[in-house]
């Protein structure tokens, strides 16, 4: 069961204009390229018109204060303007509400030790793990990545030796990218070795 539910949100995140929704200026200014669960084309951040989109997602914000979309865009572009707490503040927001792009900035602004952000290696295995199995691509690889070498040790490890191996299956996503099978193959061999740790 957990499985088809893992495939099921990857088809969802290789789809993420199929969502229906309306396409705001927020969404034209502020979407993510590698959010899966953007509603526009998104905008790479050396492009960003930031005091336009800032504007934009505070009024698409205000309008729907409950969307996770705007508050995650609202919190990337702020980033961009050097606002570090509005920019938590807003990611944080759409993390909570299980936005899975927001899980996965949080976990890795964690992970990197980015000013503002507790440096809790817990914390990103949290983040992560939920992103991770809700389907986003990143989450998955740097979620597995993460476990097979050690850096969870001392936390609560939530996936299985199991769900780890379905993490890094991948049937189609981002398989056309030699370098990525690479990596894909490399973290398999990891994952099988890990499942082994304590029967040597």
């Amino acid at each position: 069961m957990k499985t088809n539910i893992i495939f099921l949100a990857i088809f969802i995140m290789m789809s993420p204009t199929a969502v229906h929704a309306e396409v705001t200026e927020c969404d034209r200014l502020a979407a993510n390229p590698n959010d899966p669960d953007r509603v526009a084309e998104g905008v790479p951040s050396s492009r960003v018109d930031i005091k336009a989109a800032i504007n934009a997602c505070r009024k698409s914000l205000q309008a729907d204060p409950d969307s996770p979309r705007f508050a995650y865009q609202l919190g990337r572009v702020s980033f961009y303007a050097g606002n570090t707490p509005d920019a938590l503040k807003y990611i944080g927001q759409a993390s909570k509400q299980g936005y899975r792009q927001a899980e996965f900035v949080m976990g890795a602004l964690a992970d990197n030790r980015r000013e503002g952000v507790p440096a809790d290696n817990c914390a990103v295995e949290d983040y992560w793990y939920r992103a991770a199995t809700s389907g986003h691509l990143h989450a998955r690889v740097a979620y597995v990545r993460h476990v097979t070498k050690g850096r969870f040790d001392n936390c609560t490890v939530q996936a299985s030796d199991t769900e780890l191996a379905e993490l890094i299956h991948f049937d189609g996503a981002g398989s056309s990218n030699y370098f990525f099978r690479l990596l894909v193959e490399d973290l398999q061999e990891d994952v099988a070795a890990f499942a082994t740790r304590d029967k040597e």
